[in-house]
């Protein structure tokens, strides 16, 4: 699954936001029987913002968290916090999912928010939150690109030119 683009939405007072249909249709099919919609797990994420996970992709991420060793206090430790606020979503039929209100005080969404599509996941974001993460200077971003990407023992650009 690969997704992509920003989308804002607006949320009603309930606290439902519809997805938009652009990235509905990076999902693929809609689940077909009555009442069926998309299925997401929503959880805290990481800079103060909201994580959608599609539940196929939940399911993997979990998987991998069950086989962690909960005797470990780091790893339970990490387990609780990322575990801590998830939901079961599902979209009704006008393609909508409701935020609990505890998730939506976490990221400071209101009415309004930022769906920023990242590869197999979607981040939830308040308006503000998302212009100061996507105010980053060029020049830090280039700095940024060549900590990650730009080679060395543990760069991923090292990696991909051995391909």
């Amino acid at each position: 699954m690969q997704l992509i683009g920003e989308y804002p939405v607006a949320l009603d007072e309930k606290g439902r936001m519809r997805l938009p249909t652009a990235l509905l249709r990076q999902l693929g099919d809609k689940p077909e029987g009555e009442g069926a919609g998309y299925e997401f797990v929503v959880n805290r994420g990481f800079e103060k913002c909201l994580t959608l996970y599609p539940k196929p992709v939940w399911d993997a991420i979990t998987a991998k968290l069950s086989r962690l060793n909960r005797f470990n206090d780091r790893n339970r430790a990490f387990i609780r916090s990322f575990y801590l606020g998830a939901y079961p979503l599902t979209t009704d039929s006008a393609d909508r999912i409701l935020l609990q209100k505890p998730l939506m005080d976490y990221a400071g969404i209101g009415k309004e928010a930022v769906l920023v599509a990242m590869d197999d996941r979607i981040e939830i974001w308040s308006p503000n939150a998302h212009s100061e993460v996507a105010a980053m200077d060029s020049n830090a971003f280039a700095d940024l690109a060549n900590d990650v990407m730009g080679g060395g023992e543990d760069g991923v650009g090292e990696l991909l030119m051995g391909e």
